[in-house]
This record gives structure tokens, sequence and C-alpha cells, in this order.
């Protein structure tokens, strides 16, 4: 249940059944016709993180006509895809977002609970949102893939290195687990993509994603983060370029520290993020939900219990780099999984959130402030 924030400050509730997946993202859908197609008065874009990212994306709408409170009256939606492009298996989409009218997802760029890190979650992919005229059409969109396997994994952190970021030491578990293993991988199968993760790397776990007004790319790391634990933006330039023939790879411009760590945390990732105007809003939470198979929250167990948190901050324009101070706008001391925010121009904040603790999600909630 989507709804708005109570006088008292609570958030109202709606269980979404997505099963089997686990939400991730969330995004407005802006589609005016589409909207109209279903009947609904608004709608999101809400993307799952188990499975092929053609079969990750569900709707998320309100019944036109049903008020204003947004307590009822909501409905789900599978949206019908084909993969164009890069048609390899993909796995675990984390993030939604924007730009010159194409939806773009992207996929964690991490591994397993236990390692090593896995190429079919290095992928970005995207569609565009005006063609798409109704979630059922078969197909009612097609998505182009791009899974050009530890490209942004390199990329991100040779910049790293060049810009001098001081980021939390590697712990020697996930050393072992996501950088050792996958270079022995890529020996011993001959890959491809053999050479790109290397010694003194970071395994990268990307949960957030929005561009900025300025056209560039955040990407929002759940790990690593920086020396002093807190959450790191990736300024990227270029994303769209994977999609284009050639050889042509984005760029990293810039790493952004967030002063967004939560109550009951030393550290703590993205989550989540979106733009609403000029401000930039943000989801940290804990460095890993999943508490008992965790290597990271084994190397860093002040990550364990970071309350997760909605922040909101305004970065400098004129800048690619920096460190900033977050305003709190709300915690979520008893739903340790917000998964996804998005905003609406009536000043409304939505987050779908991953209820279930176990292994296999049966359900989803939505909800609203």
């Amino acid at each position: 249940m989507a709804n708005e924030n109570t006088g008292n400050g609570e958030l109202y509730q709606y269980d979404l059944d997505l099963y089997p997946n686990e939400a991730s993202g969330m995004l407005a859908i802006e589609n005016e016709e589409l909207l109209g197609e279903h009947g609904w008065d608004r709608a999101f874009w809400v993307c799952l993180d188990e499975g092929e990212v053609v079969d990750c994306l569900a709707l998320v709408g309100h019944k036109d006509g049903t008020g204003t409170d947004l307590e009822s009256d909501w409905e789900i939606e599978r949206l019908h895809a084909v993969a164009v492009g890069n048609t390899k298996t993909t796995d675990d989409a984390e993030a939604l977002t924007r730009k010159d009218g194409y939806v773009y997802i992207i996929g964690s760029h991490f591994g397993s609970k236990s390692g090593p890190l896995q190429p079919k979650r290095d992928f970005v992919a995207r569609f565009d949102e005006a063609a798409v005229l109704h979630a059922t059409n078969d197909p009612a969109a097609e998505i182009e893939v791009a899974r050009p396997s530890f490209v942004l994994h390199r990329i991100i952190n040779d910049a790293c290195k060049e810009h001098g970021v001081d980021l939390v030491p590697l712990g020697p578990n996930c050393h072992e687990a996501f950088i050792e293993e996958t270079i022995k991988v890529g020996k011993k199968k001959r890959k491809k993509w053999a050479g790109l993760v290397r010694e003194g790397d970071w395994p990268l776990n990307v949960e957030g994603a929005t561009f900025r007004p300025g056209g560039s790319l955040l990407i929002g790391l759940r790990f690593p983060m920086s020396a002093d634990g807190r959450p790191i933006l990736v300024d990227v330039e270029g994303i769209e370029r994977l999609f284009e023939e050639g050889d042509s790879k984005p760029e990293v411009k810039g790493f952004w520290t967030l002063d967004a760590v939560g109550s009951n945390g030393e550290l703590a990732g993205v989550r989540d993020l979106t733009y609403v105007g000029d401000e930039l809003h943000a989801i940290t939470g804990d460095v890993d939900s999943s508490q008992e198979a965790s290597l990271l929250i084994k190397d860093y167990p002040g990550g364990r219990d970071t309350v997760s948190t909605h922040w909101r901050c305004v970065l400098p324009e004129d800048r690619s780099s920096g460190e900033v101070e977050a305003e709190l706008i709300r915690e979520f001391p008893g739903l340790p999984r917000v998964e996804g925010i998005a905003g609406t121009e009536d000043g409304r904040f939505f987050y779908v959130v991953d209820e279930d603790e176990g292994v296999h999600l049966r359900l989803t909630r939505l909800l609203a402030s």
C-alpha cells in the first residue's frame, strides 16, 4: 500500500505481491500515455534484483479517480520485455534512473554473498519509456543491454587511485572472496575479462543511481565507503557510450563523500538515490542485510546495524568531487531493507521496502511519506 505521511510522522503501508523477487529500486513513471492506458493517476517503475533484466521490471500504479489519500487502489503489472544488443545472462538489477527519455537499469557489479564477483551483474540496460504503450503488450519494451564485463569496475578502481580517494581498507575475507577468487577464475577459465580485476582493487557494490541536472550519472556505492565510513558517490560522464559503436568508454569525473551515516552504525552505504529539482535525496543504510552469511558484516561489524535513513543535500553544479553535509529527513529504525526512493511533484516521497528477512522474499512493501 502506498500512503501519505500522517500527522504523527508514521508511514502508511501497502503490501505488493512481487513473488519471488526482491525489490531493489524505483522511479516515477513520466509516460502520461502509458498511465492513461492503465487508468492510473500515478505510477512507478520498480526493479527486482533476482533474474534476467528483461524479467525484473514491474509497474506499480494507483487507480485514477480513487482519491488522493493513496491508502488503497494500487495495481501491479509485470513489464513484458525482450533484450536487444548484448543478450548474455544478466542478474541483480539494483538501480533505476532516467535520461533523455531512456530509463536506465544498472546491475550491482558485485557477486554472491560468498564471492567471487560475477560478470552477469556487470550490466547497464535501458529502454525508451515513451515507446511503452501498455505493460502487457508482447513485447511492451525492447531493452538494450550492455554487459561489458568489469569495464566499470576497472574504470572506477583506476579513478579511485588517480583521485586519491581514501577508501576503507579492504577486509581479509572480502579480499579473498571477491578479488583473489575472481582473479583465479579469470585465469583458470581463460576469460576474456581476465586481467580487469587486479590485486589492490576494491569490489564494487552498486545500489543506487541518478542523473545529475547537468547530465552526468551519480553511482551510489553500498561498498566500498570512505575510510571514515561515509557513503561514496561516483560521478560518471558518458554512460550512454556503452550503447554506442566503437571503444569509447565512460569517464569518472570525480567522487563525492556524503556525511550521511544513520543511527546505530559506524559506517553506511548507499541504498538508492534520486533528484527532486536541484536536491539530491539518498537512502543510506547497513553494509549488508543478510547478517548470517555476509562476509561484509564479518569484515565490517560497525555497519551491521546502521539504520536506514533518508537524507537530502545539494551538490554544487560546478564541481564533480567533494565532501557534502546531508540533512536527515527520516529514519526507518524498524525497516532495515529500504531499497528505493522516488519523489513526486506534489511533495510526496515513496519508498519500496523488502519486508522479508529470509533468503526467499515473498512480498515487498511500498511506502510514501
